[in-house]
């Protein structure tokens, strides 16, 4: 099995998606994100809260989940320290400014409101991860490996209603 260069692999991840699931709080969030340059260059950015959806307060650690663009699948699970950019902070521009690059139909006026009533969080990326192509996932053993069934108890799958019935041959 060959090396898999995870810096280039987080990197390429990011670049290739818009949307990550961010866990915090023992919840899963799909949430946008951007990528900061010269300052912020290898954080997340998120905004939270005003026009954008509310993430609430970020605990100290989150967890990053990407997925494959492709397959959709989960690629890369990582730990963040994340902090709040409050608006007096010199990195509350250029962290606005990448924000406001990947956000959609953004409306002339969204940075003043982020200013008002949004908050702006970095998630620096540290460590290993806790799952990676070749890493089995900490909770693969709670898997359930036996197919799901109806049991005893189910019911017979419906079937569909055809406007004027159903032919004689088609008929069950």
């Amino acid at each position: 099995m060959s090396e898999v260069n995870l810096s280039a692999l987080t990197t390429e991840a990011l670049h290739k998606s818009t949307v990550l699931w961010l866990r915090a709080n023992g919840h899963d969030r799909a949430t946008w994100f951007a990528t900061g340059d010269d300052e912020l260059a290898d954080h997340v950015l998120l905004a939270s809260g005003g026009p954008e959806a509310d993430l609430g307060a970020l605990p100290e650690e989150v967890e990053l989940i990407l997925r494959s663009k492709g397959s959709g699948g989960r690629l890369l699970t990582l730990r963040a320290e994340a902090r709040r950019i409050d608006p007096g902070n010199p990195l509350w521009e250029p962290a606005a400014h990448s924000l406001l690059g990947e956000r959609l139909n953004a409306p002339s006026d969204l940075i003043e409101q982020w200013r008002t009533e949004t908050t702006l969080w970095s998630l620096a990326p540290y460590g290993a991860p806790v799952q990676a192509p070749g890493m089995p996932a900490p909770d693969s053993t709670a898997r359930v490996d036996a197919p799901i069934t109806t049991g005893e108890g189910g019911t017979r799958p419906r079937r569909p209603w055809h406007l004027g019935g159903r032919s004689r041959t088609r008929r069950g």
